[in-house]
């Protein structure tokens, strides 16, 4: 429940600027709530016609905390107050990147209050902490996601089921980025978000190439209708920025092709998304807008932890087009990097007694726990051994370092990485999360040979033996 919706309050006023975000953060640093090298960079798109970041040039840019509120399981339920309680301290700690989206809840599916939930919730914070003097909108950068339809509702235009048949597929739950599902999900997330967001993602586009490889479709046809789709959905986002219904820019949040695992879990390569392409369909939905050369496509989000961490390192030993990972090419080309899942890693086959649709734990939770999982215990040991061989500065004693920390700490040092998104909906997670936060980040030199020896560890950690031999992944070349 939101007593600001109830009263049918006004929209909040306001967009993140440069200028805005710069000056909240700054005040981070001086009260020694934030390392300097902690204030990372969104590129910002121009408020008048659109304009694509031009290489070899500085854009403007929106400053973030190397960590975000992801907003995954927050809203609805009963625990709503300590979500609200838990993102109003991230905020006054620093942390001013905010994602959220359309299906996020932890109330129960299907309630009534599950769709929009949690951008409900951090509508009121918002709203709540600029009463109350803590921030001013121009410094927070609000995202928001779009793509799955609400329970129970008919099913938008060009909707595809998320579940693949055999699966438990349920034919209810639907998924779309057509353009006028674009439209109104958008208008509706700034009703209940009380402000326009600065950032709109398509959330796991890549669910339309899940339901065409359940039905055979070659590859080669499903990637060009997948990316006929997108243009048009980029083209009504770019509509949306243009009217103002969008402050900055928009994205696509997908694992994309150096990534280990697709959205439905399985090895990465049908179902996934090519970066590069998808600025080119950007800047061809600009183009058909009539501007030339530019385009607001300007954020990647995308899953980088201390198990999946392709992202960094590629994936050529699978797949030679992601010998490059899409942190390194996603900076080439000028976007802003967004990380997810830091503290939660998928399991290869085999490794875990759950998977993806199997009964079981579905993650690997890198995180301090009693008892500690032989897995995570040695996943800790190798990553702690890497950092100090290359010198990596550990505070105190490194035994002693909780592992959502050091997991946590190596995806917001990870080169190009603007931001990390950790859920923090109770307390004790802000709590990692501000630890980590007052600390200088790794260096780039530190964080790849320490995700370079993960992978070199593989077979001691389990990694691999269950892949071995799977068409395109042999000796653990995913992970490398």
């Amino acid at each position: 429940f939101c007593p600001r919706e109830a009263a049918g309050a006004q929209l909040q006023p306001g967009m993140a600027t440069a200028e805005g975000t710069a000056r909240l953060l700054r005040r981070a640093v001086e009260r020694g709530a934030l390392h300097p090298l902690n204030v990372r960079g969104l590129p910002l798109a121009s408020r008048g016609p659109a304009s694509a970041p031009v290489a070899g040039q500085q854009p403007s840019q929106l400053s973030v905390a190397a960590v975000g509120f992801g907003a995954y399981r927050v809203g609805g339920g009963d625990k709503e107050p300590s979500h609200l309680a838990a993102l109003r301290s991230a905020l006054r700690v620093g942390v001013n990147l905010i994602d959220t989206s359309s299906h996020y809840s932890a109330g129960e599916k299907g309630s009534g209050s599950s769709h929009g939930a949690s951008e409900r919730l951090v509508g009121q914070a918002i709203a709540e902490a600029i009463a109350e003097g803590d921030v001013d909108r121009d410094g927070l950068v609000v995202c928001t996601k779009l793509g799955h339809a609400e329970l129970g509702k008919p099913a938008p235009p060009g909707a595809v089921p998320i579940r693949p048949e055999g699966q438990g597929a349920n034919q209810d739950v639907w998924h779309s980025i057509h353009p006028e599902f674009v439209d109104a999900e958008v208008r509706a997330s700034r009703e209940r978000l009380g402000t326009p967001p600065d950032f709109v993602l398509l959330h796991n586009p890549e669910y339309f190439l899940s339901a065409q490889m359940q039905q055979r479709v070659p590859i080669g046809e499903a990637w060009d209708e997948m990316y006929e789709r997108l243009g048009q959905s980029f083209e009504a986002l770019e509509a949306l920025c243009d009217e103002g219904v969008i402050s900055s820019g928009y994205g696509v949040s997908g694992n994309f092709l150096s990534c280990m695992f697709s959205t439905t879990g399985r090895g990465n390569l049908y179902e996934s998304l090519a970066l590069d392409r998808l600025v080119d369909v950007a800047a061809a939905a600009a183009a058909r807008r009539g501007k030339e050369g530019g385009h607001r496509f300007r954020i990647a989000q995308l899953p980088l932890n201390a198990v999946e961490a392709g992202a960094v390192l590629g994936r050529g030993g699978a797949v030679p087009e992601a010998a490059e990972g899409d942190c390194v090419l996603g900076t080439r080309l000028g976007l802003g990097i967004v990380a997810n899942r830091p503290l939660n890693a998928l399991p290869l086959p085999g490794v875990s007694t759950g998977d993806w649709g199997r009964q079981g734990a579905t993650h690997w939770q890198l995180r301090d726990k009693t008892p500690m999982g032989a897995v995570e215990s040695l996943l800790k040991r190798v990553l702690l051994e890497a950092l100090q061989a290359e010198g990596g500065v550990l505070e105190g004693d490194a035994s002693k370092i909780p592992l959502q920390h050091l997991a946590l700490k190596l995806s917001l040092s990870s080169p190009g990485v603007s931001s990390t998104l950790c859920g923090m909906r109770a307390e004790a997670y802000v709590e990692d999360a501000a630890a980590v936060l007052k600390q200088a980040p790794f260096s780039a030199v530190q964080v790849c040979p320490c995700l370079n020896r993960r992978a070199l560890r593989c077979p001691a950690l389990g990694l691999c033996r269950a892949c071995a031999g799977r068409k395109g992944d042999v000796d653990g070349a995913h992970c490398r």
